[in-house]
């Protein structure tokens, strides 16, 4: 453990444990025993309060304005909702200390000794697990978005796009029927002049 502890703090991955702060920590745990009991109803919040904290918290799509037009790189995404683009206290670190042990390890063993050097460097596992969900919510609301308003569009171009159509199609019907009223209007007064030229000539020559 010493040296995958030793590897870890080689590579910046975590911060030694400072056993001082333990140690005043275990102290004031020890001087608190005596205090009085906080009621369970100044502790405890209520569903209601729960449920909006919650609401709270969800990443809304809505306020970041965001229009769908050009593709957007993964760290954007994060800034744009304000979530932290970093390796560190975020769920990426249970890939770095992954990825400094040995790949030959059994899967269990480097979940375990992963799981051991979190709490020997005192961070809490589950923040980490629910920073990686929220990224996971925040990017499927975003791919949703972008599938909702680019199909939206799709189909907006694909109407224009028949609608264009139609009215070639309806042009060159015209253009048709221009073409066919010419040439019998042509031939009409084709007619009309030779029989005309006809009757002149008859008399004048």
């Amino acid at each position: 453990m010493s040296k995958v502890m030793s590897m870890l703090e080689k590579y910046n991955f975590v911060e030694k444990v400072n056993v001082e702060k333990t140690q005043s920590a275990n102290s004031n745990e020890e001087n608190n025993i005596g205090l009085d009991e906080v009621s369970s109803d100044e502790n405890n919040i209520s569903i209601v309060e729960e449920t909006e904290l919650i609401k709270k918290e969800e990443p809304d799509i809505k306020k970041t304005n965001m229009e769908y037009e050009k593709k957007m790189m993964v760290n954007e995404i994060y800034s744009l909702f304000g979530i932290e683009n970093s390796n560190i206290n975020t769920v990426f670190m249970l890939q770095n200390f992954i990825n400094a042990l040995p790949q030959s390890l059994p899967k269990d063993v480097v979940k375990q000794s992963v799981i051991n050097v979190i709490n020997a460097s005192n961070i809490d596992l589950n923040e980490l697990l629910a920073d990686g969900e929220k990224r996971m919510e925040v990017l499927t609301k975003v791919m949703d978005g972008y599938n909702s308003q680019t199909n939206k569009r799709i189909a907006e171009f694909k109407e224009e796009i028949a609608n264009l159509s139609k009215l070639i199609s309806n042009c060159q019907q015209q253009i048709k029927t221009k073409e066919t009223m010419l040439e019998d209007q042509e031939y009409l007064i084709e007619s009309e002049t030779q029989k005309i030229q006809g009757i002149v000539d008859y008399f004048t020559k």
